[in-house]
């Protein structure tokens, strides 16, 4: 009892509303232009506006206007006249460009959405092109242009009857387009793994491709070329690897020795001692059969011939006969070897290979020889034939 006297003893607080300044307002009745089919809009208005609050919403659609010359020169259709076509831009205005409406409220039922669309898009694409031209137009305008000139009403048309097909689809079948859909998301998701697999693959069953020709370091002159040019490259690194041949030594003792390994002529030899097998020396004589010599290329030099110094390969004895002293002899050479049908490149020079080679390059040589010979001597024929000609004029 103590406790609920003193609570009912307490004095109650009194909290102070806070007062908030709003402008005065009125009720009034708006009317929405000059339309008597629709009701009056009544509502809470301030009196600091000066307009009507739903005065912003009164926007009116903009409508091509032309004249009487310009329909005839520009926007005349076989299919359209011109009552109607003034009747369709009012139509549009009144209704305020909603196409539902218009369609609802047009008075031949004959014409489609889409006949109205294309004849008011092409009325508003000719007078837009007459008031601004194409090169003086804007970027939105341009845009604006490309799209009303580009209206297709066929496409339109097919465009809605997909979109009413879809809203009366089946049950069945929107679950059987889901699943469709849901397995082409999982793949289109698993598609870039695939083809960084498909790539590691190619790159695994291809071969590696030369980014330069080999074909220009076919001669000796070429190769000794390319070794210098290494040499010289190799000279400016810390660590050399190549060093030039010298007279008693080897490429194989070269790379042992640049390879950090002791070559074989360094070494100790080993005992041999309890042994009673021996190794042929390398230097043994071994002689080959006609056969073997035909396979393998080897030809033996005569007692009084030289061999060219350096390094000489089979492909020069198919290359160097092609080039001749003059570049016209060259270029003779050459049409003769294409118009048989010999390639630029023969890509296996064996002995046979180069053994025909020779024997062609020989008859192309005397028929290039016969053929100067017969030139030459139709030339001195011509001379005599004009010196006959000419005694015969002056007697």
């Amino acid at each position: 009892m103590a406790a609920t006297e003193r609570r009912t003893s307490a004095p109650a607080r009194s909290f102070k509303r806070a007062r908030v300044s709003r402008p005065p307002a009125h009720w009034e009745q708006t009317s929405i232009g000059d339309r008597p089919d629709v009701p009056l809009l009544k509502h809470w208005q301030k009196a600091a506006a000066q307009t009507p609050s739903f005065a912003k919403y009164k926007v009116e659609p903009e409508v091509p206007e032309f004249s009487d010359e310009q329909y005839e020169e520009h926007l005349k259709d076989p299919n359209w006249t011109l009552e109607e076509t003034r009747y369709l831009i009012e139509t549009y205005k009144g209704c305020n460009g909603k196409w539902t409406v218009i369609i609802d409220r047009y008075e031949k039922p004959e014409r489609t959405m889409e006949d109205l669309k294309a004849r008011f898009y092409a009325i508003s694409a000719v007078m837009l092109q007459l008031e601004t031209p194409i090169q003086s137009m804007t970027a939105p305008q341009y845009k604006m242009y490309e799209t009303l000139k580009d209206f297709n009403p066929k496409q339109e048309m097919s465009r809605k009857r997909l979109a009413e097909g879809h809203l009366h689809r089946k049950k069945d079948e929107v679950d059987e387009e889901a699943v469709l859909l849901a397995e082409l998301q999982r793949i289109m998701a698993n598609q870039e793994s695939l083809d960084s697999l498909r790539e590691d693959l190619r790159k695994r069953l291809d071969y590696p491709k030369a980014n330069t020709n080999s074909y220009q370091y076919s001669t000796s002159q070429a190769l000794h070329a390319l070794w210098q040019q290494l040499v010289n490259a190799d000279r400016l690194r810390k660590n050399q690897r190549l060093r030039p041949v010298g007279p008693g030594q080897s490429a194989t003792s070269i790379e042992g020795s640049t390879s950090g390994q002791t070559p074989a002529s360094a070494r100790p030899r080993e005992s041999n001692a309890g042994t009673t097998q021996h190794e042929p020396s390398p230097a043994s004589n071994t002689k080959l059969t006609e056969k073997d010599k035909r396979r393998f290329g080897i030809t033996e030099v005569g007692p009084g011939e030289k061999l060219p110094s350096g390094v000489s390969f089979a492909s020069d004895k198919l290359s160097k006969p092609r080039i001749a002293k003059s570049t016209v002899q060259t270029e003779k050479i050459a049409a003769v070897l294409s118009h048989i049908g010999v390639p630029d490149l023969i890509p296996l020079p064996t002995p046979p290979v180069i053994e025909a080679f020779e024997s062609l390059m020989g008859k192309l040589h005397t028929l290039l020889d016969m053929r100067k010979v017969a030139e030459k001597e139709e030339q001195e024929l011509r001379v005599r034939e004009a010196e006959a000609g000419a005694q015969v004029k002056e007697e």
